[in-house]
């Protein structure tokens, strides 16, 4: 019976020492790799260049906090700090074995992407003493395709002699789409975008239906009315709907850029005249002019859209007509009726304009 729990602790023993020999050997193989092509401190970086073999070119550059350019174009934020969550995330996952070096080495030269990353630097940096601050490109990263799996992605750096498989860990997918060089991934979406405080007026024009046409003037705490058609400035009117038409000029953004559109179509759409024109001046006297194009929608036709804002339901009325659905869980009692009651609150009573469930 001795003999039989001598043996027992002999290979429970054994075992704890074979399973710490691996972790060992494991923790020792692990950290032999350099992990040096992360940033550390993102909030250093001042400009991202990037080209790709098709020609395309574009500089992220850094105006301030939060606020950066693409291509002297005002850039998407929710993107670039993706870019910037990236860099400052990514690891090496393992290096590429020698056998397939040459393939992954002719890969990133033919079809590759470069990434030159600059930082605030300090030409005397002592640790304690920092002087002088410029800066400098720290990085020139060469961006590849995925890996088999998608799980990782082909990268090398400059200097080094190997690429590497590079990754974000638990990230289930691959990075390089994340290096775009095309400038519409990066720019942003904005069409208006405003502070509460900052709109001083805005004007609206129907072309097609002048008398309909108006301007909002800022004029203390509230706005002045004016008809732009006669020039009467109206002394009763609806200001939680002028709220409303102003707050949807805070964010407007457009969806895509149409890049399949034929010339002759272009054409079509530019030799018409618009359907509106709306302009927004801020408090610095700044201007900003959109024109909205009419669409070629008939009697019958369904107008399906997501999330509208009450300029898009205003434009709709004005021109169309139309008899508005609002669809609601028809389960959820409450915010149906939450719905008819905004609905109906806003734009009841313009030009007859109703909105029906849809039970």
């Amino acid at each position: 019976m001795k003999r039989k729990t001598k043996n027992k602790i002999i290979l429970i023993v054994s075992f704890l020492l074979i399973v710490g020999v691996v972790a060992i050997l494991l923790l020792k193989d692990n950290s032999t790799i350099e992990q040096n092509y992360h940033i550390e401190d993102t909030k250093t970086i001042t400009k991202v260049i990037i080209d790709d073999k098709d020609g395309n070119h574009l500089e992220i550059l850094k105006v301030e906090d939060s606020v950066w350019k693409v291509n002297n174009s005002p850039a998407n934020i929710k993107v670039v700090d993706m870019l910037l969550s990236t860099l400052k995330s990514m690891r090496i996952r393992e290096p590429i074995a020698q056998a397939a070096r040459n393939n992954i080495v002719k890969q990133l030269a033919s079809s590759g992407k470069t990434v030159k990353i600059y930082q605030d630097k300090h030409a005397i940096d002592l640790g304690f003493i920092k002087l002088f601050k410029i800066e400098k490109l720290t990085k020139t990263l060469y961006i590849g395709s995925e890996t088999q799996d998608n799980m990782g992605t082909y990268m090398m750096l400059k200097g080094e002699d190997s690429p590497c498989i590079i990754y974000i860990p638990r990230l289930k997918g691959y990075l390089s789409t994340r290096f775009s060089a095309l400038e519409d991934f990066w720019k942003s979406h904005a069409v208006f975008k405003y502070n509460k405080d900052e709109i001083a007026s805005l004007k609206i024009e129907i072309p097609n239906q002048k008398s309909e046409s108006f301007m909002l003037t800022k004029n203390g705490e509230g706005f002045d009315f004016t008809l732009l058609e006669s020039g009467q400035k109206l002394q009763a009117f609806d200001t939680l709907r002028v709220k409303a038409l102003l707050s949807s000029c805070f964010e407007v953004n457009y969806e895509s850029v149409a890049k399949n559109i034929s010339k002759l179509e272009q054409d079509t759409i530019f030799s018409k005249a618009p359907a509106f024109v709306l302009t927004v001046k801020d408090e610095k006297g700044k201007e900003t002019k959109r024109d909205f194009d009419d669409a070629c929608i008939e009697a019958g036709d369904i107008i399906v859209t997501n999330y509208p804002s009450y300029i898009d339901l205003i434009y709709l009325q004005f021109k169309f007509t139309p008899v508005f659905f609002v669809p609601v869980d028809e389960k959820n009692v409450m915010m149906k009726r939450f719905h008819q009651i905004l609905f109906e609150s806003i734009f009841g009573e313009i030009k007859g304009m109703k909105a029906i469930d849809n039970e």
